[in-house]
């Protein structure tokens, strides 16, 4: 009697509305009024909507297969099963993936090595919620940003080379707009890049106090040139440095103007201010500002800042989705199991005709 309760409950037409006018309405808020990461992080990789998911996958198995279970099996029902089945398995592919999948954004500058498994490694991270960080084993490591890369010809703009993992499992290779690297189930994408100034901060007696890759953002204007400084990608802005000594000094502005002639050479500019957190610091007066090649040395006030080397700082997209080789292959037997269905109706049909003509004879 309770197997037959159960059965009827998951089976039922109302639970399979209800489950479905409930997911629908889910998506259309998720598409259209929230959207995005957020939308992930608040529908589609939460336990209740997955939760709402098996009950679909439930009530669609339970409905079919109680139906067909027992009977003859012909070529169109052995194709219906198929596709139904693979529609079973498409949605607990998209469930599993939504829990165990991780999406983040990883910076580096060339030559600098982070720790793949530790979320402060990383600028977003997006990730269902039984994610585990022991998966991302190793390290990341951009060994070098090669500019104007081109592959049999063609211009692939920017590539990384990078290295990922740890020991005998370490997989070093290049990435560019059309390639990616994978390991270990995780996909590595190209996404941004820009300059990275090395700043080398002494007393005036020539004391190396601090140096530091300082990251610049490239803002894009308006007769379609780049403009390099420190800020965000609203706009220039001071920042506090040096920011590792405890206390910083003061506020600083780099500016990069790279040489048209030689690459990661030209001119970098420094403004200075007083150390204080206003938003219009930029619109104030400097206390001190210069500019020097890359690899000279200038005075700021009491201090000399060095502008030592230029690199390219390098953001890629770190993906894992457990799920997306479950719905593609789902996809796969529902298409062969249409397609047997079709064949099994030809055969029916020609049998039919057959039968017909014989009757008419």
């Amino acid at each position: 009697m309770i197997f037959k309760k159960i059965y009827d409950f998951f089976s039922s037409s109302k639970l399979a509305m209800f489950l479905l006018v409930s997911i629908l309405a889910c998506c259309v808020i998720g598409v259209t009024v929230i959207r995005g990461e957020k939308a992930w992080e608040l529908i589609f990789s939460t336990l209740w909507f997955n939760c709402l998911l098996v009950l679909l996958v439930l009530n669609v198995a339970f409905c079919f297969f109680g139906r067909v279970w027992g009977r003859k099996v012909t070529l169109i029902s052995f194709g219906m099963i198929l596709f139904h089945l693979s529609f079973v398995f498409m949605l607990l592919g998209i469930i599993y993936n939504s829990l165990f999948y991780f999406r983040g954004n990883i910076r580096l500058t060339e030559g600098e090595t982070l720790p793949s498994g530790q979320p402060q490694s990383y600028d977003l991270i997006y990730q269902g919620n039984l994610f585990d960080f022991s998966k991302l084993k190793g390290d990341t490591m951009l060994i070098k940003m090669h500019s104007g890369y081109k592959v049999d010809g063609i211009d692939k703009r920017a590539a990384y080379e990078i290295a990922v993992g740890e020991g005998i499992n370490k997989k070093q290779g290049i990435i560019y707009i059309t390639h990616n690297l994978e390991h270990r189930g995780f996909t590595y994408f190209n996404d941004k890049e820009g300059y990275s100034i090395l700043v080398i901060l002494y007393d005036k007696n020539g004391k190396e106090l601090y140096g530091a890759h300082i990251p610049l953002q490239s803002l894009k204007q308006k007769d379609e040139s780049y403009f390099y400084t420190t800020g965000t990608k609203e706009g220039p802005a001071a920042f506090s440095f040096p920011l590792d000594m405890g206390k910083p000094l003061f506020d600083l502005q780099i500016i990069y103007k790279p040489s048209k002639l030689e690459d990661r050479k030209g001119n970098v500019a420094f403004k200075l201010w007083p150390l204080k957190m206003a938003d219009a610091k930029l619109n104030d007066k400097p206390i001190a500002e210069g500019e020097v090649l890359i690899g000279e040395k200038i005075l700021m006030g009491e201090y000399y800042l060095f502008a030592k080397e230029v690199r390219y700082w390098v953001g890629m997209n770190v993906r894992y989705e457990p799920g997306n080789p479950i719905v593609l292959a789902s996809l796969w037997v529902g298409l062969a199991g249409i397609v047997i269905t079709f064949i099994g109706r030809l055969i029916r049909r020609s049998g039919d005709f057959a039968v017909d003509g014989g009757l008419k004879n």
